[in-house]
């Protein structure tokens, strides 16, 4: 989106009140010296066929980004669902029951939206929160000498493909390659962790200073991490790899730059940076929340590298 809209002649950096852009997990626009308004919208198509599921999914998915920014105060989120003609209403009403429900357990109401007819199916919608300008946490703001911490594993791309192929007898005969169970497990796994809200980390990270943040989707860890470099001006080296149990064995049966840290995530952990100094303390209080974090990595003075240490740790939850 960033590349899109400097090539379209719209792209606008911090000007008075706008804190943040299109290079940030959300908007961020300050209405006085207590408030901002932090801002998100996120929608894709649907990945599992349980409606309820992809709709908690989507849920956690969009919050996931104001909480990226370290903003716990969610006012409201509106709905978006595109639907086909001739997709059942009961389909769209189960993507809207587990999107609500999901939010519900939030504390946050569904205060409207959009829908529309679509050739395929998407979902998703738009979070506004509110915080204190002074107590956001963005993207750029890593430190050298900083410490990396990710909160949820890896390996929802290889499971989610495994989930697709074990629809079709074709694919289940290939998925027969591996250890019984593993796939399952695999899935199983993968979908708790894309239904795990990130607002306990957020709320950590209102208590513990913490330099940057963004959340774990789309551009896998490396991508992500790769962002955070760049808009801090250093070089980040990850030195440990967490990853759900059975999901390197997918990525390498069907060809998922996993290991690389390159696979696409859907409503992934956060990756933190933390100063050493506050790293105990950060950890313990996540873990007080119930929240299973790790340290993956390390800032270095540079200009926006990220490289993986060539005895890299790897392990599988």
């Amino acid at each position: 989106m960033e590349r899109l809209l400097h090539e379209a002649g719209v792209t606008m950096g911090p000007k008075g009140e706008l804190l943040s852009g299109p290079w940030e997990d959300a908007s961020v626009y300050k209405i006085s010296e207590d408030v901002a308004l932090v801002e998100n919208i996120d929608f894709f198509t649907p990945i599992v066929d349980e409606p309820t599921i992809q709709g908690e999914i989507a849920a956690c998915n969009v919050t996931n980004d104001i909480y990226a920014m370290a903003s716990t105060k969610i006012l409201y989120a509106l709905a978006i669902l595109g639907v086909p003609s001739n997709m059942p209403q009961e389909i769209a009403i189960g993507i809207l029951k587990g999107f609500s429900g999901f939010l519900n357990r939030l504390g946050v109401s569904v205060a409207g939206g959009q829908t529309i007819l679509n050739a395929w199916p998407i979902v998703g919608g738009c979070a506004v929160s509110i915080c204190h300008p002074q107590k956001i946490v963005y993207i750029h703001g890593a430190k050298p000498g900083d410490m990396l911490v990710l909160t949820k594993p890896l390996g929802i791309q290889p499971a989610m493909a495994a989930y697709r192929l074990r629809k079709e007898e074709a694919g289940r005969k290939y998925l027969q390659k591996l250890p019984e169970g593993l796939v399952e497990n695999a899935i199983r796994k993968a979908i708790e962790v894309m239904t795990t809200s990130n607002m306990p980390v957020a709320e950590v990270m209102q208590q513990v200073p913490v330099n940057a943040a963004t959340d774990v989707t789309g551009f896998g860890l490396r991508g992500h991490a790769k962002n955070m470099a760049e808009a801090s001006r250093v070089d980040i080296e990850i030195t440990r790899m967490v990853f759900i149990e059975g999901t390197l064995a997918l990525s390498k049966l069907l060809g998922y730059p996993l290991l690389t840290g390159e696979a696409s995530e859907t409503a992934g952990g956060m990756l933190i940076s933390i100063s050493k100094r506050d790293l105990d303390e950060l950890m313990d209080k996540l873990e007080k929340k119930g929240v299973k974090a790790y340290v993956v990595g390390t800032v270095k003075r540079g200009s926006g590298n990220v490289t993986l240490k060539k005895d890299l740790e790897t392990i599988e939850v």
